[in-house]
């Protein structure tokens, strides 16, 4: 009889695909989360969910997260722990050993985690497998953004430098010095875990691989068509396409270089007319789209949980190129995002609002979430997106009209 095993991480894009490909075979799955953020998964492919204690605010008249953890873990009978997001795979990093103690452990040992949150150690070791990055900074203030000022190239983009903790933001883009100074300026804490990369043209690429004793078991490539923010981000509609072999390349020197053991996705940025590419970073765990691969017969789950139960995966030497994938949440957020800001250029550039309409394309793309045999991770993700952007919405129009007028002095 199979054992259960345990996501620790509930993002419903990732969180609920992993479970219902290890459902279909015959696995029961369990999540937890630390998270107050995120929601409670509604999946007939999960068997259970429990929220522990965040490691960040502990008290010390409750058992620590890691007690927690390892009490359920001996409760459930649980032979292997997934992480399904950064935090998730930092606190399994931070706590390795006692973790490996109880069962198998979805991830690399710690030194090797920590050089794909650390997105400096990541630059680093690309620069030793070859692979172009972009001009990289690390600005914590205002004082060492002007001792800079002679160096950058606008624009620019800023990510978090640590991707251990939960992010307020996972991309910025500024295009202009002013801009940048003025978000320094205004939020001390903006800064403090601050990375700045020059702007790359071409489109965003990730190279998914299961990589076994520095050997790929399964190799995906998806091609993001639409992203949330419209200006750049996470994937809102993607596209499978067949593995291109320079990026390939470059994806598994990395990998070889890190000494990963298990999933990850190596992000691109890539103009297939001049075949240049340069390294965003990697996610060293399963990827917002993990929907997609699986949709069209590339099953990373149920390979994975397989090597780690001594069986040998059958992996397709193919899979269905070109089927599409749409996030429904993030296409609304994003749909929002540009309703907002095309509102006023429109009236001069009537053009923008061609963006507004969802192609054909895009409705007729299979749905991260929908199942018909489950549907309420969609539904509920759906309702829950519409009334957080549906609250944030009415927020700024009472802001805004509780402002004092330009030009006029509030009385």
């Amino acid at each position: 009889m199979k054992r259960p095993v345990l996501l620790l991480g509930a993002v419903p894009r990732i969180t609920v695909p992993i479970a219902r490909s290890l459902h279909r075979h015959g696995v029961r799955v369990e999540v937890a989360s630390f998270s107050s953020i995120e929601p409670a998964p509604r999946s007939t492919a999960i068997s259970g969910f429990l929220r522990l204690p965040s490691p960040e605010n502990q008290t010390g008249g409750q058992p620590s997260t890691l007690t927690q953890l390892a009490r359920l873990i001996s409760e459930r009978h649980y032979d292997m722990l997934i992480p399904v997001n950064d935090p998730a795979l930092a606190f399994i990093s931070e706590h390795d050993a006692p973790l490996r103690q109880l069962l198998y452990v979805a991830c690399p040992p710690p030194e090797i985690v920590q050089k794909v949150l650390n997105k400096s150690l990541t630059v680093e070791c690309a620069r030793l497998a070859g692979i172009h990055t972009p001009s990289t900074y690390r600005v914590s203030n205002v004082s060492e953004l002007q001792g800079l000022a002679d160096q950058l190239r606008f624009p620019l983009v800023a990510k978090p430098y640590d991707k251990s903790g939960e992010m307020q933001f996972k991309v910025r883009y500024f295009q202009t010095y002013q801009s940048l100074h003025q978000a320094l300026a205004d939020d001390e804490e903006f800064g403090s875990r601050l990375l700045l990369q020059e702007f790359v043209e071409g489109d965003g690429v990730g190279i998914e691989v299961l990589m076994h004793h520095g050997e790929a078991v399964a190799i995906f490539q998806h091609r993001r068509l639409k992203e949330v923010p419209a200006s750049g981000g996470v994937a809102a509609v993607a596209i499978a396409e067949s593995p291109e072999p320079m990026l390939v390349d470059q994806a598994l020197k990395l990998l070889r270089v890190l000494e990963w053991e298990g999933v990850a996705m190596v992000e691109f940025r890539y103009d297939p007319t001049r075949r240049r590419s340069a390294l965003l970073e990697v996610n060293g765990r399963y990827w917002g789209t993990s929907a997609l691969p699986i949709q069209v017969g590339m099953d990373f789950p149920w390979y994975e949980w397989q090597i780690a139960h001594g069986e040998k995966p059958s992996v397709p030497a193919t899979y269905s190129m070109g089927a599409r994938w749409r996030w429904s949440a993030g296409y609304i957020e994003r749909w929002n995002g540009l309703v907002k800001s095309s509102a006023r250029k429109a009236l001069q550039h009537p053009a923008l609002l061609k963006e507004l309409v969802p192609s054909l394309s895009d409705l007729c793309s299979r749905d991260a979430l929908w199942d018909s045999a489950d549907p309420m991770p969609a539904i509920f993700e759906l309702l829950r997106t519409a009334k957080n952007l549906a609250v944030s919405d009415v927020k700024s129009i009472l802001r805004a009209l509780h402002s004092p007028r330009r030009g006029k002095k509030p009385a």
